[in-house]
This record gives structure tokens, sequence and C-alpha cells, in this order.
């Protein structure tokens, strides 16, 4: 990820790490989207958990979704059950803990798919990538640590 984020491309790292898999998406170096195939919250659930909706809201977001196309996320602003900055703030944190997670991993393969972005992501991010990675490095020092 390091290497890609100095070098300055746009594409899709995709990467394989045991029963999961997960894609990381770059523009001109910058980390733009990361989703994970196995995510263990999706966003709905999170924005429950959270606090930040009620789950009535999620249901009621769940039941037109399945009459049509538009993402969880859009149908919740539209209501008004969440700001769009909310919104944007939660799907950072959950595009944060996929970087985590992939830190996590200790064996794998990855690809790297040159000008491909990814597909019907509304909100992109720039984050710079060495703290998400120093991040998820401490995490996982501190999960050690724990452990003894």
């Amino acid at each position: 990820m390091q290497m890609l984020n100095l070098a300055g491309v746009t594409g899709e790292l995709k990467l394989r790490g045991g029963e999961n898999s997960a894609s990381v998406f770059f523009e001109k170096g910058n980390l733009t989207f990361a989703g994970i195939e196995n995510r263990p919250i999706k966003l709905g659930e999170y924005l429950v958990r959270k606090g930040l909706i009620p789950q009535s809201a999620l249901d009621e977001a769940l039941k037109k979704r399945t009459a049509g196309r538009k993402r969880i996320g859009a149908l919740l602003v539209e209501a008004g059950h969440i700001e769009e900055t909310g919104l944007r703030r939660a799907i950072v944190d959950q595009i944060k803990d996929v970087i985590y997670e992939i830190v996590r991993w200790q064996k794998g393969s990855f690809s790297f798919h040159r000008d491909r972005k990814p597909s019907r992501q509304e909100i992109l991010i720039d984050i710079p990538l060495d703290h998400l990675v120093l991040e998820g490095l401490k995490r996982l020092d501190e999960e050690r640590e724990n452990s003894k």
C-alpha cells in the first residue's frame, strides 16, 4: 500500500487473506476507498450501534431499498435520519476499520489493477495512508500486549 501511495498510481489493490478479501482504491496515490468482503458489520448496523440513527430508521430504509437501487446511506440522508456529514464520518470510520483489519493479516496474496475505480461509491475519502497503517500497527501491538 505504501509503495502505491508513493508511486502516485490510480487503481485497485485486491488483497486476499485466509477466508477474506479486500479492495483498496487509490487515486494518484491517495487512498479513496476500501472495502472488505466479509465485513463484520454493515453500514446501517454500524449507524444503529453508534447511536447515530434508530433501528426503526434502518428498517424503513431497508424496506425502501428493496424497491429501488439507492444505497442505504443515501436513503437515510433523504429521509432526514442522518446528515450527510455524519454519514461521511461513519463511512470514513468503516474504511479505517478495513485498513486496520488488513494490517492484521499474517498471510495472503495481492494484485493491482491500474486505473480501476470503485463502482457506485458516492462518498470517497482522502485519508493519509501512513497514519492509517501506523494506527493499525499500533492497535495490533496493543492486542498482542493485552493477550499476554
